[in-house]
This record gives structure tokens, sequence and C-alpha cells, in this order.
């Protein structure tokens, strides 16, 4: 069983295991306005936000991911990061909250999710990152973080390609 326990870091926020309860939050605040960018059509976003819950019910409690919530003090939603777990690689997400964008928390926020991911899982020898090409700002932060770009571009289940980012531990 995971600890589903809450590590305060920076005084700024808290990290800890997502829950059932956070995957309307998720989608509320990270997912809709990127269905609503990609998906016009009614009946592919409503398929979409199923297929989200669906989706994160099955993952919270899998050995193959780890999800961590960010929350400041008065426990408002503030990131979230996802790690999927491929033998000794790990897929990595960051989310962040609109009202939490372009003030500089995403860096520490990512940092934070890596140490806590990787104390936890030691066999991990590759991160790995897709992102949009162009999301300028996650190319910097993963850059800052020792990530590099690996000059190839892969097409997601989304439909998307996206640019891939790889860190060596």
């Amino acid at each position: 069983m995971r600890n589903r326990g809450s590590v305060v870091f920076l005084s700024k926020f808290k990290i800890r295991n997502m829950r059932e309860d956070d995957i309307e939050i998720i989608y509320k605040n990270l997912h809709l306005d990127f269905v609503n960018k990609y998906f016009k059509n009614k009946k592919q976003q409503q398929k979409i936000h199923k297929n989200h819950n669906e989706w994160y019910k099955i993952h919270i409690s899998s050995f193959d991911y780890s999800i961590y919530i960010f929350e400041d003090e008065e426990n408002n939603f503030v990131a979230m990061t996802s790690y999927e777990i491929l033998r000794d690689i790990a897929k990595v997400n960051i989310y962040l909250s609109k009202d939490f964008r372009n003030k500089k928390y995403s860096q520490e926020i990512l940092s934070e999710s890596i140490n806590k991911f990787l104390s936890g899982n030691k066999n991990i020898k590759y991160l790995q990152a897709y992102i949009l090409e162009e999301n300028i700002a996650s190319k910097k932060i993963f850059e800052n973080l020792g990530f590099k770009y690996d000059e190839k571009k892969e097409i997601c289940n989304d439909g998307l390609e996206y640019l891939v980012f790889i860190k060596q531990l």
C-alpha cells in the first residue's frame, strides 16, 4: 500500500498521492481547456471526459503509475505530476492549474515530484517527457532539470505530435 500522507515543501505547497476524489478536480483544472482547444465536437468531448474518469480510476492504484497532487495552504489544487513506469524508464508529466502558471512554480514542483518519485523507484534509469513543440515554457523547465531533447518526435494516443525529452539518471 502506498503512503497517502502529505509532505510540505518550500512552505508553499503540499505533495500527496492522488485520490479518487481528485479526478473531477483534475479534469476541470487541467484537461477541460485542452479538450476544448483540440477537440471541437461535443460528443468527442464527452467521450474524452468519460475516458478521463475511467483512466484515472484504474491508474490511481496501479503499480505502473505514480500520480502526485500539489495543493496550497488552503488545500486548493495547484498541480499534478504523473509517472508511467516502463521497466527502467518512467514517462513524466506535469500539469499546472491556470491560477499558478507564470509564477515560477513549475520547476520547483517538478523537481520535488521527481525526488519523491525516485526515492521510491530506485530501478529507474531514465525519465522521459513528451512536450508539445509550442510549449516553450515546459521545454525550458525540463531542460533546466537536466532533460535533453532526443531529436525525435512521437504521435501519442491523443493524436498530437510531441517532442521527446530524456534525462539519464
